[in-house]
């Protein structure tokens, strides 16, 4: 079992050894088209039937919101005099507030929101626009940034990640592009024209990576 284990980690160690990460030095298309936010009637969360994240968009930004899934024993809740369960309801895990929970196995499960800027306040993620509903999401890492188009079609959001072939030869028009080497890989940071970012859009760099609805307003 050992020896497996060894062969299977020399394995992943050979298949990174040359392989190449792709950045972008400056969010795309340019700082030229840097928004605070999206437009005010798209405003609103989205969310997906099979996605378990939500997005939220305000004048402040954007946020991602999750749902993690805690639990206290029921023996904590009798000795305890900070938590209460009435009803289906947990209170004491949230100040002036409850939340749905259930029972099993002597221990109530419940979840609490999760909300992380995505863009805004301190956040060094770039939003830019391309077009009337569509947008970039340039997400900061270490000086670099990654993009995922945003294309709002009705009350529908589409999400479109940045993606490429392990050996691709699709950045190889880029006139400005520099290697930087690191464990196991090689970063390549490109620097696009507009007309190279152009032709990358048409060389497909995008694909689709969920679909989220608008949720209804419960008062007009």
């Amino acid at each position: 079992m050992k020896i497996f284990g060894l062969i299977a980690s020399l394995l992943i160690t050979l298949f990174s050894i040359g392989q190449k990460s792709y950045y972008f030095s400056k969010p795309l298309p340019s700082l030229r088209n840097e928004v605070r936010s999206i437009d005010p009637k798209l405003f609103g969360t989205y969310n997906s039937n099979t996605i378990s994240r939500s997005y939220e968009f305000n004048q402040n930004g954007i946020y991602i919101l999750s749902t993690a899934i805690n639990s206290i024993t029921r023996e904590l809740i009798r000795e305890s005099s900070k938590y209460d369960v009435r009803d289906g309801f947990i209170f004491g895990v949230l100040e002036n507030d409850s939340l749905p929970c259930v029972l099993e196995n002597d221990r109530f499960y419940f979840g609490v929101l999760h909300k992380e800027v995505l863009v805004g306040a301190s956040s060094q993620t770039v939003l830019t626009r391309v077009g009337k509903n569509e947008y970039i999401i340039n997400f900061y890492e270490n000086g670099y940034y990654t993009p995922i188009v945003l294309k709002f079609q009705g009350s529908k959001l589409t999400l479109q990640d940045f993606s490429y072939e392990f050996e691709t030869d699709v950045f190889d028009h880029i006139a400005n592009q520099k290697s930087i080497d690191a464990e196991f890989h090689e970063m390549i940071i490109l620097s696009p024209t507009r007309e190279e970012y152009e032709l990358l859009v048409k060389n497909r760099i995008y694909s689709s990576s969920g679909s989220f609805k608008k949720k209804k307003k419960l008062y007009q």
